[in-house]
C-alpha cells in the first residue's frame, strides 16, 4: 500500500488522460514539474531518493531569484513531504511524476520511465505525461465457463512496435442473488443444483430473459437439455450483471475468454453493445493470470489497429471535404480555436520550437531544450511543438493519437480532422 504524507497538500492520482486533461488548465504560477525515473526493486531503487533531492534542490535555486525564503520553502514543501515518506519510496514502478503549484501536489506513478527533469514554468510541463497518457488503454476481460464467470480490468500499452497487456486486476461485482461485493459469479447465484430438486431459476431469469420476479420451476426433458437451459440461464445472468456493474458505468471494451460452445451461447444471448466481436476461444478455467493476459493481449492488439485504420479513412474522406490540415502552422491555428477534432501526429518525432497558445503561432527557431535537472531548474526555452498541439487539442476537448512513422499519412508528421 502506497501512503501519501498530508493528502491534503500530496495527493496521489491515477494517470489517464482526464487527469491530464485537469492539469492543462490554468494553474496558479510558478508551476513546477517534476518528471524521475524510478525502480521497483532493491537495490535499484536505493537511488531514487537522493536523485529526487537532487531535483528539488533544482527548484530552490529556480526559484530563489525572484522569490523570498518562505514562498520558496511553501511552494516546494510538497516535495520535502513527498520524500519524508519512507513507505512511498518502498512501493514506486518504473516512473515518478510531480507536478505542483501554489504549495499543493499530484503526483503519478507511472509504469514507463521517463527522462529527470525539474522545470519550473507559466504552466505545467506534460508533454512525458501526455505521452505516456496515450500509450496506455484499459479493457475490461470476462472470463467464463458454464459454472463461474470472473471479470478482470486489464491495462493495455501500445507504442510504434506492438502491444500488451501488462496485468488484469479482478473487478468485483453483485449478484443478482448477493449482497456483497463478489470476484466470482457462479452459477448457484440463479440455480437450484440441488440433486433431487426441479430445477429453480431466481428472478425469472429463464431463456425469455427478465420476465418475471417469482421463483419458476421446472425438469422436464433430459438431463442433457436440462443441463443446457441452466447453463443459457447462468449465461443471461452473467450478461446482465457485467453489462449493467461493469461495462456501461465504464465504456470499457469487453473481451470474453471462454470455451468454443459457452462462446457461441454466450455472445448469441449476449445484450452488451462493448462485447468485441473477437473473442479467445479457450477455457479459462485453468488458465494463470498471466495466461489470461498473453491470449487477450492479440485480440486488443487487433481492435486497437482497428481505430487507427478508421482514423486514418475518416482523414482521408475529409481531406477531400477539405476538413483537413497537414501543415502545423495551419494546425496550430485550428487546434487554438478549437476546430481540430481528432489529431494524428508521428510518435517517436520531435520539433523544437515556440508555439503561442493564444493565436496558434508556430516557431521553429526556439533553442534546444536543456536539461534543468543540470541547470539549476531553469524554464525551457523552446518545447516540443507537436506535444504543445497534442496538449492544445486535448484541452479543447479532441483526440489526438500518435502513430508509428509509416503509418503517417503525411510527410509532416501531423494530419488534422477539422469539426467544421
Amino acid at each position: 500500500m502506497v501512503s501519501i504524507a498530508e493528502p491534503m497538500v500530496v495527493s496521489l492520482h491515477t494517470l489517464s488522460l482526464e487527469a491530464v486533461r485537469s492539469l492543462l488548465t490554468p494553474h496558479p504560477a510558478p508551476c513546477l514539474s517534476l518528471y524521475l525515473p524510478t525502480h521497483r526493486k532493491v537495490p535499484d531503487n536505493t537511488v531514487d531518493l537522493p536523485s529526487f533531492r537532487h531535483l528539488v534542490g533544482g527548484f530552490e535555486m529556480a526559484l530563489s531569484a525572484s522569490h523570498p525564503r518562505d514562498e520558496i520553502e511553501r511552494l516546494v514543501r510538497p516535495f520535502h513531504l513527498l520524500a519524508s515518506d519512507a513507505q512511498f519510496w518502498q512501493h514506486t514502478r518504473d516512473g515518478l511524476a510531480v507536478l505542483a503549484s501554489d504549495g499543493k501536489a499530484q503526483v503519478f506513478l507511472l509504469q514507463r520511465s521517463v527522462k529527470p527533469l525539474a522545470v519550473v514554468t507559466g504552466r505545467f510541463h506534460l508533454m512525458p505525461l501526455v505521452r505516456i497518457a496515450l500509450s496506455l488503454e484499459h479493457c475490461h476481460v470476462l472470463a467464463l465457463t458454464s459454472r463461474e464467470a470472473r471479470v478482470y480490468e486489464g491495462t493495455f500499452w501500445h507504442d510504434t512496435t506492438g502491444g500488451a497487456i501488462d496485468h488484469l486486476d479482478p473487478v468485483e461485482v453483485v449478484s443478482l442473488r448477493g449482497r456483497e461485493p463478489t470476484e466470482v459469479l457462479v452459477r448457484g447465484d440463479v440455480i437450484d443444483e440441488e440433486t433431487f430438486q426441479p430445477h429453480r431459476v431466481e428472478r425469472g431469469l429463464g431463456p425469455a430473459g427478465m420476465a418475471g420476479t417469482t421463483a419458476v420451476h421446472g425438469g422436464a426433458g433430459s438431463k442433457h437439455d436440462d443441463i443446457d437451459a441452466d447453463t443459457e440461464i447462468f449465461l443471461r445472468h452473467v450478461d446482465l450483471v457485467v453489462r449493467e456493474q461493469v461495462s456501461h458505468p465504464t465504456g470499457l471494451p469487453l473481451v470474453l475468454v471462454a470455451g468454443p460452445r459457452i462462446s457461441a451461447t454466450f455472445r448469441g444471448l449476449s445484450k452488451n453493445d462493448l462485447l468485441l466481436e473477437d473473442h479467445v476461444a479457450k477455457d479459462p478455467h485453468l488458465m494463470s493470470n498471466a495466461e489470461l493476459a498473453a491470449a487477450v493481449t492479440p485480440v486488443f492488439v487487433a481492435a486497437a489497429q482497428a481505430r487507427v485504420d478508421r482514423e486514418l479513412c475518416d482523414f482521408a474522406r475529409a481531406r477531400d471535404r477539405d476538413l483537413a490540415a497537414t501543415d502545423l502552422a495551419d494546425v496550430g491555428r485550428a487546434a487554438v480555436a478549437g476546430r481540430v477534432a481528432t489529431l494524428l501526429f508521428e510518435a517517436d518525432r520531435l520539433e523544437a520550437g515556440r508555439f503561442d497558445r493564444t493565436t496558434g503561432a508556430v516557431a521553429f527557431d526556439g533553442a534546444a531544450s536543456r536539461d534543468p535537472s543540470r541547470s539549476g531548474g531553469r524554464p525551457l526555452e523552446a518545447e516540443d511543438l507537436y506535444g504543445a498541439l497534442a496538449e492544445t487539442v486535448l484541452l479543447h476537448g479532441g483526440t489526438v493519437m500518435p502513430l508509428p512513422r509509416i503509418a503517417m499519412p503525411t510527410e509532416s508528421g501531423v494530419a488534422a480532422i477539422y469539426r467544421y
